[in-house]
């Protein structure tokens, strides 16, 4: 039996459902897993039956023989030593692949904090037996500007538990859920918003987000519709899971108009509760998406495009929700995940 961690040694709350998944997958195979991560992950895990530790002495106990490591930060480069002299082989999950610096730039005052993460990516990878990508567009950008990292990459989805419900819930609302970041496309979406009663469009919004909004929703436009329910909002915390999933099954489509992107975590928690999305035609959304089944393609900035999209998923709402759980099912459960994840296991020497 092998024995492999699932590493975050910097706290997000957006990697717990993964790193579940991700040790489902490995029982499924017949693996042992353990979970090694930051103090604050230990609160999700309590009597769950995953097995958690934040106790670096623990894992010579364990003695893993690899280690899938979930994000990046300064926090992995003692782990990446310490399993370079204990013999644990590492999967490096590379979420964010050098895009270039015209890419780059899109992040505006972000950009620096993300130039310093392409480099210790770099420095990460070039540890790594495996350097796992999500996506033909992450394969590409590395196979262009992150040589080393391409001759490691092997393809394999983001996982997810299967959090499905039948709860029935009135779809109503065109939804801005998770991070409010410029190369979301957050503030298009507000903007839109706003377009959109301008012209006299009839649509419910949602937003639902960790980030405080105070600042962004103090136009009186927006404190007028949310005290007409045009526009419901909660933002400012983390949110529960139940909460999420709400959000999501209260949705007609999702907003994935990004500036830029490798991936997108909302649109596989979309599909997983039957969600359509809105995508620019960018990035990886050209291989995840597909017009008229999961979602439709908008322009960035263009109302009248952003608004037939919308349009056309409420049109078939019903139909696509079924699409979108299928998609999610086949490509983003773990349990489908099993004999790939084996394959890149038996692969490393």
């Amino acid at each position: 039996m092998k024995n492999i961690l699932i590493v975050s040694l910097h706290f997000s709350p957006g990697f717990i459902g993964h790193m579940m998944a991700w040790y489902k997958l490995c029982e499924q195979c017949g693996y042992k897993p353990l979970i090694y991560g930051d103090a604050q992950y230990a609160k999700y895990y309590e009597n769950t039956g995953y097995r958690f530790t934040m106790k670096k002495e623990e894992l010579g106990a364990f003695k893993p023989d690899f280690a899938v490591v979930q994000n990046t930060g300064f926090e992995n480069v003692e782990f990446f030593r310490w399993s370079e002299n204990n013999g644990c082989k590492i999967l490096y999950i590379l979420h964010e692949p050098y895009m270039g610096i015209k890419e780059l730039l899109k992040d505006g005052t972000y950009c620096v904090k993300q130039a310093v993460a392409c480099m210790l990516n770099v420095w990460l990878c070039g540890k790594s037996a495996k350097v796992i990508v999500c996506s033909q567009y992450a394969e590409d950008n590395c196979r262009r500007y992150m040589k080393s990292a391409y001759k490691k990459a092997v393809r394999f989805p983001l996982l997810f538990m299967d959090e499905y419900s039948e709860q029935g819930e009135e779809r109503k609302y065109f939804s801005l859920i998770g991070t409010y970041a410029t190369p979301k496309g957050s503030d298009l979406f507000l903007k839109f918003i706003k377009d959109s009663v301008s012209k006299g469009y009839d649509i419910n919004f949602q937003i639902a987000t960790r980030t405080n909004l105070e600042e962004q929703l103090k136009d009186e436009l927006f404190q007028k519709m949310i005290a007409e329910g045009k526009l419901i909002v909660q933002h400012g915390r983390n949110m529960t899971t139940d909460e999420i999933n709400g959000a999501y099954r209260r949705s007609i489509c999702c907003w994935n108009g990004y500036r830029r992107t490798t991936q997108s975590g909302v649109l596989p928690n979309a599909y997983m509760l039957g969600t359509p999305v809105l995508a620019t035609k960018l990035g990886s959304f050209v291989e995840f998406v597909t017009p008229g089944q999961t979602g439709e393609f908008i322009d960035n900035e263009d109302c009248e495009s952003i608004y037939q999209g919308y349009l056309k998923i409420k049109e078939h709402s019903k139909e696509m929700s079924q699409k979108c759980r299928q998609y999610f099912v086949e490509n983003y459960f773990y349990g489908s995940q099993e004999q790939q994840f084996k394959k890149i296991i038996n692969s490393i020497q």
